[in-house]
């Protein structure tokens, strides 16, 4: 892996977030939770859109059957319709779908959440389990994404084919969505402060 690379997902390690710590820790509230499933789900529903950009539909259909799978868990915690209502979801969706207009910056962008996703996922799940098992919250989405190591591993192989320019452009949009991910978190967290 590239340092620059590693060097980000220490600075925004997703799993050290606040958010996710008092999740794993079972300090949120349905209402919490449900609010992260709608905000949060804005930004996933987009993901399908990065790999068709980068030429991989067959995962960009994968991509767009997990959106629904999104759609199940934030159903079955009390979420309303899934929208970027909030300053900081806004901001990650727009990076996201700017980052996605070009090759190079679909693959930082991607490369940023599916590199954590095997991680964050298998912790959130179980967190629901252990601590929120009593919402009967649908646990499919996390299920299918907590092994997911092939989809980090190919966009880092395309990454690597780059020319030096583009692989320029595939590290700064890493590095942009990897603050507008954690920065999503952390205004989702202060909104249910509030």
């Amino acid at each position: 892996m590239n340092i620059h690379f590693s060097e980000l997902f220490k600075k925004y390690n997703l799993l050290n977030h606040p958010f996710y710590l008092a999740w794993n820790e079972g300090r949120l509230t349905q209402q919490q939770l449900a609010l992260y499933a709608a905000e949060y789900g804005a930004f996933i529903k987009l993901i399908s859109k990065g790999w068709q950009q980068i030429r991989e539909q067959e995962i960009a259909n994968e991509e767009t059957e997990h959106f629904h799978l999104w759609q199940n868990f934030a159903i079955s915690i009390g979420a309303g319709s899934i929208n970027a209502n909030l300053p900081s979801s806004k901001q990650l969706v727009s990076l996201t779908e700017e980052s996605y207009k070009t090759y190079a910056g679909a693959l930082g962008a991607l490369y940023a959440f599916e590199a954590q996703q095997p991680a964050t996922a298998s912790s959130k799940l179980e967190g629901i389990r252990k601590h929120y098992a009593h919402w009967n919250a649908d646990e499919t989405y996390f299920k299918v994404h907590k092994n997911d190591l092939y989809e980090p591993a190919l966009l880092e192989d395309k990454i690597n084919m780059l020319s030096d320019n583009d692989k320029a452009i595939a590290t700064s949009a890493c590095a942009a969505s990897c603050k507008a991910l954690w920065d999503a978190l952390s205004g989702i967290m202060e909104y249910n402060m509030n």
